[in-house]
């Protein structure tokens, strides 16, 4: 495994919390000095569960699972697992010594994985935690700055217990065949076919940011 070094300075703000700054830190500590934070802020709710986008992220669509987020230029996919949360389902992460980077997560009573696979001259991020996950595709120098970003998110998903109570217990099979498997890096899938489809039929183009169509879909519509 390649030793990784942060090798950009930036400071991340976000109104309405204490200033982080990274600074020659690993991803390992990027990871850490995100998640540590006791963060209660939310910008977008859905049903079952909120979360917050940091300045700069910008939301295209989502829908009961699933949301479509811009970020740098760059198109991100949110994945929040309502129903492995519900069961509170545990799995295991398998360090990939040939990715170009891989680390489990394990903090704060909440599990996940950071997964980086070169492909080509991009660098396909795969970030999970807190029963939520975000891919991407990503430039070498943007890759800590959009960790650092990504960890905000799936730091602040909060899920309602009552409604999903509801909401899923009632309709188990519906959200059991639905389930993205977030728990399985695509390496484990055998290729990135599916996923660099996506961005073949131009979704990975660079985004006018100032012009994005905002829509919100709802149960999966």
């Amino acid at each position: 495994m390649k030793k990784l070094l942060v090798i950009l300075s930036f400071t991340f703000l976000i109104s309405g919390c204490s200033m982080v700054t990274i600074e020659d830190q690993s991803f390992d500590e990027i990871i850490q000095s995100v998640i540590r934070e006791d963060f209660t802020l939310e910008n977008v709710s859905l049903e079952g569960y909120s979360y917050y986008l940091p300045k700069g992220v910008i939301l295209k669509k989502s829908n009961s699972l699933n949301s479509v987020l811009y970020y740098n230029h760059r198109q991100m996919y949110l994945y929040v697992d309502l129903y492995s949360y519900y069961h509170k389902k545990d799995f295991s992460y398998e360090v990939n010594p040939d990715s170009y980077y891989s680390q489990a997560i394990d903090l704060y009573g909440k599990k996940g994985y950071l997964e980086i696979t070169q492909i080509s001259t991009n660098y396909f991020v795969e970030f999970m935690y807190n029963y939520s996950k975000i891919e991407a595709y990503v430039d070498e120098k943007d890759l800590e700055k959009t960790i650092t970003q990504m960890a905000y998110i799936l730091n602040s998903v909060k899920f309602q217990d009552a409604i999903l109570n509801t909401l899923v217990g009632e309709n188990e099979l519906d959200y059991n065949e639905e389930n993205f498997n977030i728990f399985k890096p695509k390496r484990e899938e055998g290729n990135f076919l599916d996923y660099e489809e996506q961005y073949d039929n131009g979704e990975d183009q660079l985004i006018d940011e100032d012009n994005i169509d905002i829509g919100i879909e709802s149960n999966g519509e």
